[in-house]
């Protein structure tokens, strides 16, 4: 099944199909004896470098990578879906294995292989010894997995925010409010008092710098955070229609070093992305609140 949902094919019944397939170099392996059906047991050739050749490394023999395994089944790997990795063959060729090597890391919850034989169940019938070391390893990994997927899993269900990060992104929304505040102030007075304060006005220039020609969906977007930027949209459409000041500020810059118009574009890039996280977050308050 896991094969063929990820885009692999089957052998409906390998008695028949198999048999008619395979050609000189390979045997005829018995994988279903309803006679002997958990003491039932056939070889498979291990593939060097994948999980199975790990867990039952310190039982092969004589440097042959091969074990014994049970075997229930009466269908089979045709076509292998291109994701997977195989881990071992029968001798007659069929897939007895395979892996997904993207997607096998137990430590980080990752966990996607197909077996054609049971691990869990090959023990001695006298003792309930496991035929051998390795086969208890299958679900142990399977088990570590699925706990450090359900740990992931409840970490991002809980995403736990720090007070301090809250702390900080509060802070720099009071000064991005302050500055579009102070610049309102300055143009409703027709003030010339822009040079000097001009340090607090830099948390509001990066957000009018990166959005001097503003959409119609960012004016409503800026109407609907006023909270944020509070007149950010009648002040921005202010800034378009005022080409002198625009043309003295280009004019104030031109005159600024390589340096200070390099450290003037590293502040407001990071303001420009504190204001968009600000803006996430209301839009998102907003969305929450409304449903």
């Amino acid at each position: 099944m896991l094969n063929v949902s990820c885009g692999g094919k089957l052998y409906q019944d390998i008695e028949k199909e198999l048999l008619q397939k395979n050609h000189d170099g390979f045997q005829r392996v018995v994988h279903m004896d309803y006679g002997n059906y958990d003491g039932h047991r056939h070889s498979i050739n291990v593939m060097a470098n994948t999980p199975l050749h790990d867990w039952f490394n310190d039982s092969f023999v004589d440097d042959k990578m091969e074990i014994m395994v049970n075997s229930y089944h009466h269908q089979g790997v045709k076509i292998l879906a291109e994701r997977f990795v195989p881990m071992a063959f029968s001798p007659d060729g069929l897939i007895e294995g395979f892996y997904d090597p993207n997607n096998y890391n137990p430590e980080d919850g990752k966990f996607i292989m197909g077996l054609q034989f049971h691990p869990e169940r090959m023990r001695n019938h006298d003792s309930d010894e496991f035929d051998y070391p390795g086969c208890s390893k299958a679900y142990q990994e399977f088990v570590t997995a699925v706990i450090a997927y359900e740990k992931k899993l409840s970490s991002s269900m809980l995403v736990p925010k720090s007070p301090k990060l809250n702390e900080e992104l509060e802070q720099k929304r009071k000064l991005i409010l302050r500055s579009f505040s102070m610049a309102r102030d300055i143009y409703k007075s027709d003030s010339h008092m822009v040079a000097n304060r001009n340090p607090e006005l830099e948390a509001g220039a990066d957000f009018l710098q990166a959005n001097t020609a503003l959409s119609l969906q960012q004016e409503n977007r800026l109407k609907q955070v006023g909270a944020t930027i509070r007149n950010g949209a009648s002040y921005s459409h202010k800034m378009k229609l005022n080409q002198m000041r625009e043309k003295a500020a280009r004019n104030m810059m031109s005159n600024m070093s390589v340096e200070q118009l390099t450290d003037l574009v590293s502040f407001y890039g990071l303001m420009h992305q504190i204001c968009s996280e600000t803006i996430d977050r209301k839009m998102h308050e907003l969305v929450v609140e409304e449903s």
